[in-house]
């Protein structure tokens, strides 16, 4: 998943790639922020020299929630961004200092690492070579960071003892199916990151409740042609937990509308219709979640869901209806959210059969390439999604402004839901 941007003066602005760290109970325990470049992320990260300054002043929404709810941020730091003291820009006790091995070789490197340590700062090792000049590093590690995607369990399992006698956990990279998370599991892993969490669970197959069920009932009559507005009215206010986020969202500062929202049909009168469609959609899912990464899935699908509507808006010549494409990435992941077959969930949304077999995992329809970038986006492949771009005939500089724009807008949505559930 992916942050928004931070802008640190006017000629330097960076992304802020989010990628989000789970425990074994599959709980959100942080975030690793990636700087990449611009205008379109390359495959080459860009100079992380000044990322923990931008970070530390970002008045970006999804930072600052990282940070209010507690979660850790980890960010990479490279032998001068230590010399010259850049992790004292983040908060101690929140933030994971993070290291390849090889800089602790450097000349005053273990001394800093030492003192960051004794301050409170959590050191993370990326990689783990089991060398023993190395050892004095992994004394003072807390997380030790390894890909395990090409690792069988029994080679997890050695890994896992040869760090048993120190006093770090192991966070378990590129896990990128629930296989071979619960292999990790199993034998002992703390932390994980990958695509994991974006897959169902096929073993345990979820009836929908009858309230998961209204709630698509009720999406269905909001897409609807020519919608009954004053019956979706009265049902939205006869729904308090619907009514109660859309008033906080109303009343918050992003709007800073002179008067206070007072009813649905009054903020209907107020934003229009079409504008407090796309929040109300997340709201109505944000009910039906089931799975314990429910909220960082939601902030997801709607991001892409902006970033496909803004593709297809910033690249008419492709034909495709920009609404139609929001519901795709808005829909994309609801097989995950509510454990449940998409095939049986599409049977309630209200799209059209090309959008159902898209969603169904069907690579033959042409939605699916622009599914695949927006998954490539999310997850940092930066080549991959220059290369889909190319393929695609869509523009650089397109293509990061629509990333970006729906970045800024999840998070939004996220922070005002946040908000309302206090």
């Amino acid at each position: 998943m992916t942050e928004a941007p931070i802008t640190a003066d006017a000629s330097t602005e960076v992304t802020i790639c989010r990628q989000p760290i789970f425990d074994a109970h599959r709980r959100l325990w942080g975030y690793e922020l990636l700087c990449v470049g611009e205008p379109l992320p390359s495959a080459r990260t860009c100079d992380l020299q000044d990322t923990a300054l931008q970070v530390a002043a970002s008045a970006s929404m999804d930072v600052q929630r990282i940070l209010h709810q507690g979660q850790v941020i980890m960010l990479n730091f490279d032998e001068i961004d230590i010399l010259k003291k850049l992790p004292y820009a983040l908060p101690p006790k929140l933030a994971a200092i993070q290291v390849d091995e090889q800089i602790f070789l450097k000349p005053s490197i273990p001394e800093q690492l030492a003192s960051l340590k004794s301050d409170g700062y959590l050191i993370a090792v990326r990689g783990f070579s089991a060398e023993q000049h190395f050892s004095a590093l992994y004394a003072l590690a807390d997380i030790i960071a390894v890909p395990v995607n090409y690792h069988q369990k029994t080679q997890i399992a050695e890994l896992l003892s040869a760090i048993g006698n120190m006093d770090a956990r192991l966070l378990a990279r590129r896990v990128d199916d629930l296989s071979r998370f619960e292999s990790c599991r199993e034998a002992g892993v703390a932390l994980f990151s990958g695509t994991f969490f974006k897959h169902p669970d096929t073993v345990t197959i979820h009836q929908m409740t009858a309230n998961e069920v209204s709630r698509l009932k009720l999406i269905q009559r909001m897409e609807a042609t020519d919608p009954d507005i004053d019956g979706l009215a009265e049902t939205l206010q006869a729904d308090a937990a619907i009514s109660f986020r859309l008033m906080a969202y109303l009343n918050s500062a992003a709007f800073g509308f002179s008067q206070k929202i007072k009813s649905v049909q009054h903020a209907i009168r107020l934003l229009g219709w079409p504008k407090l469609k796309n929040w109300l959609r997340v709201v109505v899912l944000s009910d039906m979640g089931q799975s314990p990464e429910a909220d960082e899935l939601l902030q997801l699908s709607a991001q892409r869901a902006r970033f496909l509507e803004r593709v297809a808006q910033r690249h008419d010549f492709w034909g495709f209806d920009p609404a139609s494409l929001h519901l795709l990435g808005l829909f994309s992941l609801l097989n995950t959210i509510l454990a449940t077959p998409m095939e049986e969930v599409v049977r309630y949304l209200p799209i059209e059969n090309r959008l159902k077999r898209a969603l169904c995992g069907d690579t033959n329809t042409e939605y699916h390439p622009l599914l695949q970038l927006a998954q490539a986006m999310e997850e940092a492949r930066w080549e991959d999604a220059e290369a889909m771009s190319q393929n695609l005939n869509l523009k650089r500089a397109e293509v990061s402004a629509a990333f970006k724009e729906a970045m800024e807008w999840a998070g939004q949505m996220a922070a005002v839901g946040d908000a309302a559930k206090e």
